[in-house]
């Protein structure tokens, strides 16, 4: 494992935390962020390994995607809003422009899943879906059951 994804992680954790202490109305609890962006970083990866996409970049991009929910608290657009703080998130990373382009694009088109996008794009919508299918959400649109349903063929499922 790379150290680069553990220290990534330590500050999506500190991140959280500190939101965790501010008082405002959220659709979803911080524990559930926190939960839904560890276990879609794990989703990415493997959606990552069978796709032959960079792991780490895959696993990043999915912890991050709901980061606009994290600062309104609100699931309405937050794909949209979550631009300005994914940007701010990884202004201090080593990354490569090109690759801190594309968690920024998959983080605002992640919930347009009714449409198909870059590879790493894919994978979170992929992994976002997979994540709340195996958490009990229930998935009732019609393009979410499509995708969920042509991502466990993918995987055998």
């Amino acid at each position: 494992m790379k150290w680069g994804f553990i220290n990534h992680m330590e500050k999506i954790n500190e991140l959280l935390g500190n939101l965790e202490q501010e008082e405002m109305d959220r659709d979803y609890p911080i524990a559930w962020e926190r939960t839904h962006a560890t276990s879609c970083a794990q989703m990415g990866r493997l959606l990552a390994q069978k796709r032959g996409v960079d792991l780490e970049l895959a696993a990043l991009a999915c912890s991050l995607h709901d980061i606009g929910r994290w600062y309104t608290g609100l699931q309405r657009d937050h794909a949209l809003h979550g631009e300005e703080p994914v940007r701010r998130f990884l202004a201090g990373s080593s990354l490569t422009d090109e690759n801190k382009k594309g968690i920024i694009q998959a983080v605002i088109r992640h919930s347009e899943k009714d449409k198909v996008g870059s590879p790493l794009e894919e994978i979170v919508k992929d992994a976002d879906i997979l994540d709340c299918y195996f958490h009990g959400d229930e998935i009732n649109k019609p393009y979410h059951v499509a995708r969920l349903k042509q991502v466990m063929e993918e995987l055998g499922l």
